[in-house]
């Protein structure tokens, strides 16, 4: 029997960061996939357009990968008109699927509209990715949530040997989402005195995969919300409209580099600890980074004087994370707030439900203390991710799609 040709594949990623796991699992699972004969091209390389110019005329298939968008689109701007002039098909991940400062959606429309891919892969529900990618797209959205790397993200350690009760490594929400729930949650769990005590360990510290996987083997639990936001714009107005306000505010107070600043491709080439050292230093004083502002804007001024009084758009914009798949691959019994999760993990049976309001924190919190009950939730949420939601299982959605039509 002839064994089906593989499609010859264009991988383009934006190797700027070690700090997103997700980034790297998507390229590897692309790279060893027996669907594809699958080459990749790190777009920020000096001088790379030869290269791109010579590998678009061979390739059937060009996936861009979140990274080239996901943060910022000056990486893949200048390519844009070559990759629109390609020969073969072209599907595109959008990372950050939410009006951020500095990463604007309108931003990422702009860029891909002049691509004009035949596929945009979504990791929001499907209804939410047609609506803000829907007129994009020669042929259509295709719903590619995130998923598990089994290999990077499994069990090493057994729960007698895990020292933390609830651990948390995550970044905070802007006030520019309209949404604090995250924040609140972390906090409750941060602050709250629950008896008897519990070993609670939670911060904001970006780790590389190897280290995230380590975290994650080290605690019985973690606690978190969909990502996302209720609110997404097409055209950032409201983010804009923020960002306006808030210059307003800091006007004489300060000197402020912006987020889109174009001094963001100088700080991407710097060691992790430099980037880290130069944003503290950027948080206080007449020179400041526009991130460190934002960072300290009152949730409930800006919440009230920009989103309470505005209907929610007609979609479901909040989704599944990585973040959630890595706490599955290692047995990691997760503490959610009731979502919807892309219609994959059940309360219940994958994660401890927690209503919005925290009113069942303490039966939350029962079933998590109870061993059994644990270990059954952890249990159940890896077998189900295992049986249909690792990379694997996602690559293959997405060669069925472009071989389909």
């Amino acid at each position: 029997m002839t064994r089906p040709s593989r499609l010859r594949t264009l991988v383009l990623h934006a190797d700027y960061t070690t700090r997103l796991s997700y980034y790297d699992d998507w390229l590897d699972a692309l790279s060893r996939a027996p669907q594809f004969d699958a080459r990749s091209l790190n777009i920020c390389q000096r001088g790379v357009a030869p290269r791109l110019r010579a590998e678009l005329a061979d390739a059937e298939l060009v996936v861009l990968l979140h990274s080239t968008n996901g943060d910022t689109t000056v990486y893949l701007e200048p390519f844009a008109g070559l990759l629109a002039d390609r020969r073969g098909l072209l599907l595109s991940f959008v990372g950050n699927e939410v009006n951020l400062p500095g990463s604007p959606i309108a931003a990422k429309r702009a860029v891909l509209g002049r691509i004009a891919p035949d596929y945009i892969a979504t990791q929001l529900p499907l209804e939410a990715g047609q609506y803000l990618w829907g007129d994009l797209v020669r042929r259509r959205v295709l719903a590619l949530p995130h998923a598990l790397n089994p290999q990077a993200f499994r069990p090493e350690l057994p729960a007698q040997a895990r020292p933390i009760h609830i651990g948390v490594r995550a970044a905070r929400y802007l006030p520019h989402l309209g949404d604090c729930d995250r924040n609140t949650l972390h906090d409750l769990f941060e602050r709250h005195a629950f008896e008897p005590a519990l070993v609670v360990d939670i911060g904001s510290e970006r780790l590389d995969r190897p280290g995230w996987a380590a975290f994650l083997n080290r605690c019985l639990g973690t606690v978190s919300t969909e990502a996302g936001s209720w609110w997404i714009e097409r055209d950032d107005a409201t983010i804009n409209a923020i960002r306006a306000w808030t210059a307003a505010r800091t006007k004489g107070k300060a000197m402020v580099i912006a987020n889109d600043s174009p001094l963001r491709r100088l700080g991407h080439k710097l060691p992790w600890w430099l980037r880290a050292a130069l944003r503290r230093i950027l948080s206080r004083g007449v020179l400041r980074h526009e991130s460190t502002i934002t960072e300290s804007l009152p949730f409930d001024e800006v919440y009230d004087r920009f989103f309470r009084n505005r209907p929610r758009p007609p979609v479901y914009g909040k989704c599944l994370s990585s973040r959630h798949l890595d706490a599955i691959g290692t047995g990691t019994c997760q503490i959610l707030m009731t979502g919807r999760y892309n219609d994959i993990l059940r309360a219940g049976d994958h994660y401890i439900p927690l209503a919005p309001d925290f009113s069942d924190v303490d039966e939350a919190m029962r079933r998590f203390r109870d061993a059994g009950e644990r270990q059954r939730i952890a249990r159940t949420a890896h077998e189900h991710v295992l049986d249909g939601h690792t990379y694997d299982h996602r690559i293959a959605q997405l060669a069925q799609a472009v071989t389909s039509g």
